[in-house]
């Protein structure tokens, strides 16, 4: 369960798509006010410098406080410093809980973030002292792991979310490391597999009502996952750990991990047209990139500078060719940013519809009614994908 009041987080998102179609004139002043007026949420969420500065602000008061606290105790021995570390971890998330979202209502604000950075820190590295030296990696990352989950599913945090991705195919790794002999062969096709299961399931989980106000979570695994797919069977990466860990100077099945290399991003690119996914698009062009790249560095065709320039011109030439055959097909592909489709929007949509087939109209002007559908305003004209 999510730590935010969630009808002030349906609040913010219908706030935010109404504002973007009143922008767009596909929403009156009139029914922009009303939909402002009724959907109102209760947080603190200031612009974006006054939350870094407040984030920067909480983070020297809570060093500041937990550095005198250290000169007061005294904690000399490991033991000491780790219960040091976990009573203030615990402190900074009961005041996160209790007073930054119970109380003062922060959202976004640079202070719940610092709060719930510095709490979680704090913890993970005091019980990651108490490892023997030789513990290795994988027990730290089993030890972070389930603190990283909760913070990102509780308070709804992308980097948090980011960090348990991570940390997740750092233990997967890690294990299949560890198999004698097959490890070689079978680290870059479970990097691929841990990143298409967490491709799909970020994916599911975006279609899915119930979990919209983690959405922004499920976009981060999405992306995160693609480049961890890509970066798994790249040529170049394949053969920096083969070279690094075990030593040797041309990794097994490299004219797989060659084709790889360009394939999938043509591949990428394909997709993200053809199924109008931004994400996908963006990924193949700049898995494109680092396929020329790639090639670069062992074959020393061109200089850097000239390989460079010829990427960059191949990339403006397929974007410019791109884009005017994509505008022949009227209404199927925009420039604007919210392009989209998502479980969320649905749920905006229904309920601002809601909100405005409630307010009351004057006697004397006769309404014309308007319709949602499925993420379209009837009545051609402006209307279009969201």
């Amino acid at each position: 369960m999510i730590a935010y009041n969630q009808d002030w987080l349906d609040a913010l998102a219908i706030r935010d798509a109404a504002g973007e179609w009143h922008n767009k004139g596909l929403l009156s002043d009139e029914k922009w006010q009303a939909i402002r007026a009724r959907h109102t949420p209760g947080f603190y969420t200031p612009n974006v410098f006054v939350r870094i500065g407040l984030a920067i602000f909480g983070l020297i008061l809570m060093l500041a406080v937990m550095g005198l606290a250290a000169w007061i105790s005294d904690p000399e021995s490991d033991e000491g410093l780790a219960l040091f570390g976990l009573f203030w971890g615990a402190v900074w998330l009961a005041a996160l809980e209790f007073w930054a979202i119970g109380s003062a209502r922060h959202y976004k604000s640079g202070v719940d973030d610092i709060l719930l950075y510095t709490g979680i820190i704090s913890i993970i590295t005091s019980l990651c002292s108490l490892l023997p030296y030789d513990s290795g990696a994988l027990a730290d990352c089993l030890i972070a792991w389930p603190f990283l989950l909760a913070g990102s599913i509780r308070y709804g945090d992308r980097l948090m979310a980011a960090a348990t991705f991570i940390c997740s195919l750092l233990i997967v790794l890690l294990i299949v490391n560890k198999i004698p002999v097959a490890a070689l062969y079978l680290l870059p096709f479970a990097g691929m597999a841990f990143s298409a299961t967490a491709y799909y399931f970020a994916r599911y989980g975006q279609r899915i009502d119930g979990w919209r106000h983690w959405n922004g979570l499920f976009a981060t695994m999405e992306i995160l996952a693609l480049a961890a797919f890509y970066a798994s069977g790249n040529y170049w990466v394949v053969q920096q750990v083969a070279h690094d860990m075990f030593d040797l100077a041309q990794p097994p099945m490299g004219w797989f991990f060659w084709s790889f290399t360009f394939v999938f991003p043509l591949f990428c690119i394909y997709r993200g047209i053809a199924g109008k996914d931004r994400v996908l698009l963006d990924t193949g062009l700049a898995g494109a990139g680092a396929a020329i790249f790639t090639f670069r560095y062992y074959f020393h065709v061109l200089p850097w500078t000239w390989a460079a320039a010829i990427a960059g011109a191949g990339l403006f030439l397929i974007a410019y060719f791109s884009i005017r055959y994509l505008q022949k097909n009227a209404g199927a592909y925009t420039y604007d940013a919210d392009g989209r489709k998502t479980a969320l929007q649905k749920v905006e949509e229904h309920l601002i519809e809601q909100t405005i087939a409630v307010q009351t109209p004057p006697a004397s002007t006769p309404v014309k009614k308007e319709s949602f559908g499925g993420g379209q305003f009837g009545g051609g004209g402006a209307g279009g994908d969201f």
